[in-house]
C-alpha cells in the first residue's frame, strides 16, 4: 500500500477553505455539496460534522463511497481531491463538539459563540470520517502534481 501524499497537508490545514462532497443518489446521479471540514493530519483522514437527515448522509447510508475536493479559487492554482470511504456515525445529538471543530477551523474559534444558537447547530447530528483510498493533487504555486492510491 503507497503512503499518502503529505506535499498538501499544509493547504488542507488552512481555514476558511470549504469542501466540496460528493454522495451518489439512488438513481447513481451524483449530489455534491459544500460542507466546513477538519483535515486530520496524524491519520490522514477528513472529518465533517453534518446533519443526521441530509441527503449526504442518506446516500452514504446506502453507499459509503465519497469524493472530497478542496481548491483554491485564486491562481495559481491549488486543489486536492480525495475518493475514499466514509464512516457515518450514530446520531450524537446536536454535537456542538464536533459541529465547533469544523467552525473552529473554517471561521477561527471567536465564531462558536455566535454560531451555536443558529439553526444549523440546533440539528441532529452525525459525524462524516472520510477514509481516502486514491488521492489527487496538484499546487501551481509550487509546480507539484500527483495521484496516489493508498489502498
Amino acid at each position: 500500500m503507497a503512503e499518502r501524499p503529505k506535499e498538501m497537508d499544509e493547504f488542507l490545514g488552512e481555514s476558511r477553505r470549504m469542501a466540496r462532497v460528493s454522495t451518489t443518489n439512488p438513481d447513481t446521479s451524483s449530489h455534491i455539496v459544500p460542507l466546513c471540514y477538519k483535515f486530520i493530519l496524524e491519520e490522514g483522514t477528513f472529518f465533517f460534522s453534518t446533519g443526521v437527515d441530509s441527503v449526504t448522509v442518506k446516500n452514504l447510508n446506502q453507499n459509503p463511497a465519497i469524493t472530497v475536493c478542496i481548491d483554491d479559487d485564486e491562481f495559481p492554482f491549488r486543489a486536492v481531491i480525495v475518493e475514499g470511504t466514509a464512516e457515518v456515525s450514530e446520531t450524537l445529538g446536536t454535537d456542538h463538539e464536533g459541529l465547533k471543530t469544523v467552525i473552529d477551523q473554517f471561521f477561527g474559534p471567536d465564531m462558536w459563540e455566535s454560531y451555536k444558537d443558529g439553526p444549523v447547530a440546533k440539528k441532529m447530528r452525525v459525524r462524516l470520517n472520510v477514509i481516502p483510498k486514491k488521492w489527487k493533487f496538484w499546487d501551481y504555486r509550487r509546480q507539484l502534481n500527483g495521484s496516489v492510491k493508498t489502498a
